[in-house]
């Protein structure tokens, strides 16, 4: 049972649509002090529509069976065909066809061919004889998909796609205050649809996380395509590599709202130009192999069972297995990776006061790398 966050094309004079929320089970909420992961309901609701910013959607609750129900879109296919004048003559049982030009063009998801042939035709009996001189063109791409994402956070994030230098849609302010809210089915993981329309825009899929200053901190998620049959493609998780983050240094509470989509994008920028403060952030994009300012730290799967209390290497009790795949890993940010390893952990709340994990943080994976259904 899902909470769906579902994403709606709509115009803009942006590089990529502005999205209307159709339905959103996503209360704000970042400690997890309280809960035990157990069946609930699918907490579902209505949001004002963002342009861009943090959204704070107010919700009802319904129960539902559908743990995976969300929207698709479906694209078409066609074909085409263009034909010059010809001029054909018959004699004597032998058929003549000249052909300045034929062009004949076929369109299936993600393919086009295209024919140009100058030349003479000459059938006689069950011979057939072809002179052709031309060139033949194939231009073959991706068929367009949606893209479906599931996410959880201990304790806060917002999701957001757009290119490698700007967010044009952001999703945020998704707080869980409670245990309940991060891991349990019904009121845990919740899912967005990218429509094929703007999934083919999107260079990046990104996630801003932050956390409260206590116990534990993560984020994790999957990532799929769908087309319009039901057929999905290869799952990509957090765990998967590919994946980097930028730690900004700039702190935000559980219940602050998170960073505004303006400040997001500063950061990027800065991320991209490798200008923030050695001292306080990762002063750019690090990825798994990261550098002395930091690095992205993959943790435990979705299979490992609570030993009673977090500690390294088992940090997290399961989250809902009917909406969160076993194979996803939870995903932060290791601040030190030349000292923060076992028996410690970048999962772990270090303790002490400031901002040691450097957050906000802001991972992006690049959307090509998640593959289309077969």
């Amino acid at each position: 049972m899902l909470r769906d966050c579902f994403l709606q094309v709509a115009q803009s004079s942006r590089s990529i649509a502005v999205l209307s929320l159709l339905a959103s089970g996503c209360p704000d909420s970042g400690d997890t002090s309280a809960g035990t992961a157990s069946e609930a309901s699918t907490t579902t609701g209505t949001a004002t529509e963002p342009t861009t910013g943090n959204v704070n959607p107010t919700t009802t609750t319904q129960t539902t069976d559908d743990p995976t129900g969300g929207t698709s879109t479906v694209g078409t296919e066609g074909t085409g065909v263009s034909t010059t004048d010809e001029t054909t003559t018959t004699t004597q049982g032998v058929d003549t066809t000249t052909s300045d030009t034929t062009t004949t063009g076929t369109s299936e998801p993600g393919t086009t061919t295209s024919t140009t042939t100058d030349g003479t035709t000459t059938t006689t009996g069950e011979t057939t004889t072809t002179t052709t001189t031309g060139e033949t063109t194939e231009t073959t791409g991706e068929p367009a998909s949606d893209i479906e994402i599931v996410i959880t956070a201990d304790n806060a994030y917002g999701f957001a796609y757009g290119t490698d230098d700007n967010i044009s849609m952001y999703w945020g302010g998704i707080e869980n205050t409670t245990a309940g809210q991060i891991f349990n089915c019904g009121e845990g993981p919740e899912k967005y649809v990218v429509p094929y329309e703007e999934a083919d825009n999107a260079s990046f899929l990104y996630i801003i996380a932050w956390a409260d200053s206590s116990v534990t901190q993560g984020v994790l998620a999957r990532f799929r395509r769908k087309d319009g049959g039901g057929n999905f493609g290869e799952d990509v998780f957090t765990g998967t590599e590919g994946w980097e983050v930028c730690a900004t240094g700039v702190d935000y509470q559980p219940g602050s709202g998170g960073p505004s989509l303006q400040v997001i994008n500063d950061h990027i920028v800065k991320c991209n130009q490798g200008a923030l403060d050695p001292n306080t952030t990762s002063v750019g994009w690090v990825d798994e192999v990261g550098t002395q300012y930091g690095a992205v730290a993959f943790g435990e799967d979705n299979t490992t069972p609570y030993n009673g209390g977090p500690m390294a290497g088992n940090e997290f009790p399961l989250v809902c297995p009917m909406d969160m795949p076993a194979e996803a890993k939870w995903m932060w940010f290791n601040w030190d990776p030349a000292n923060v390893k076992p028996p410690q952990s970048p999962f772990m709340w270090p303790g002490g006061g400031g901002n040691p994990d450097h957050q906000f943080l802001i991972f992006r994976f690049a959307a090509e790398l998640v593959p289309i259904p077969m």
